[in-house]
């Protein structure tokens, strides 16, 4: 059977692997020229490791991963260190859980997708008409073409989710956060650390209104964030982030996306796109590869038969779903507290979690 894939990233791959692996033809479309370059360290964890595995990959991705050593300075808004932070402390799932940049990541999943896959880079979809023979489709370089599934693997800006189940307001929740990242330049020494400040790290109280694809108006945003604080390294991060030539820029809102069903008709939706977890829950990559896995493996079993295999699959994925999500949420507090009284309980627990350690 044919199926189609948008979005070349984690989830992308992932299923673009799981679909060939089980005799399906596969065909991935990617707005971007090629896989995303960049990108800050994510977490392959829990059940996603069985997947990884399962896979063959688990191997490379351990001897590909970041390799934390000690952990790093907490520091106030005058640039003092006030705490130190693992993330091991908090965010681990199991003894076995593995960081690993992004873009490392996906070269892995792409390497062991097979060579029968298509992939068609600048181009995305332009219309997706369902119906009971398959799905028709037309894509924004004037091709078209008819498929048994549509996967939407495109993110938490989903375009295949807004042409199939509708627009975005109808399924993405704001947590009342922003994330921004950027390659910072190798013309000095960069100090790790987390710097805190309440009105910082809470970056707005309401939900900021701009276009998620204008990096210049993101940049300046940032950079009128930035300009509140001129301690420790923050001026030269200023500079990194406001500057157009740097390279991996990003930023975006923390969010997560709620759909009572990811399946409709003959289109489906899997990582970001249907059931983002957020950057606070450090479940992402996993939920995404886990999802890719038990898609494929469940749409097959049916014989590609997406209304049958929607039950099955939904009761397979939605706990697990509900429990990364709800970490989210339990992340939040660490991580962006709210108010100085917060903030100064939370380095309180940061430096009795490390006299535990250091024991």
């Amino acid at each position: 059977m044919d199926v189609l894939i948008s979005g070349a990233s984690m989830a992308g791959l992932s299923a673009a692997y799981w679909f060939a692996r089980l005799g399906h033809r596969v065909a991935v479309v990617e707005r971007a020229d090629g896989l995303r370059p960049g990108g800050a360290p994510i977490d392959v964890r829990g059940r996603a490791l069985g997947t990884a595995q399962r896979m063959g990959i688990l191997a490379a991705i351990d001897e590909q991963k970041v390799t934390i050593l000690d952990p790093a300075p907490v520091l106030d808004g005058t640039g003092a260190q006030v705490a130190t932070l693992d993330l091991r402390w908090f965010a681990n799932e199991t003894d076995d859980d593995i960081e690993i940049t992004r873009d490392r990541l996906n070269q892995i999943l792409l390497s062991v997708v097979p060579d029968g896959v298509e992939f068609r880079f600048k181009t995305s979809i332009a219309s997706i008409g369902d119906g009971s023979g398959g799905a028709s489709v037309a894509f924004t370089d004037g091709r078209q073409g008819r498929y048994d599934l549509v996967v939407g693997a495109d993110g938490l800006h989903s375009n295949v989710r807004k042409l199939a189940f509708g627009p975005e307001k109808d399924y993405v929740r704001h947590l009342g956060y922003y994330v921004a990242l950027v390659d910072l330049p190798n013309d000095r020494e960069w100090r790790r650390g987390m710097l805190n400040v309440p009105g910082l790290t809470v970056a707005a109280s309401a939900e900021i209104d701009y276009d998620y694809r204008d990096l210049d108006v993101q940049r300046r945003m940032i950079g009128a964030f930035l300009a509140r604080v001129d301690a420790w390294q923050v001026p030269a991060l200023r500079a990194a982030f406001t500057d157009r030539a740097a390279k991996g820029f990003y930023f975006d809102s923390v969010s997560q996306t709620h759909m009572p069903s990811w399946i409709k008709g003959n289109v489906a939706v899997i990582g970001d796109a249907g059931h983002c977890a957020a950057l606070l829950s450090g479940m992402g990559t996993t939920l995404a590869m886990v999802a890719a896995e038990a898609l494929a493996n469940t749409w097959t079993e049916h014989d590609g038969n997406a209304e049958r295999a929607s039950p099955s699959y939904h009761e397979r994925l939605r706990p697990y779903v509900d429990q990364c999500q709800a970490f989210a949420l339990e992340g939040a507090p660490i991580m962006v507290p709210a108010t100085q009284e917060a903030l100064d309980e939370r380095n309180a627990t940061f430096r009795a979690y490390a006299a535990k350690f250091a024991r």
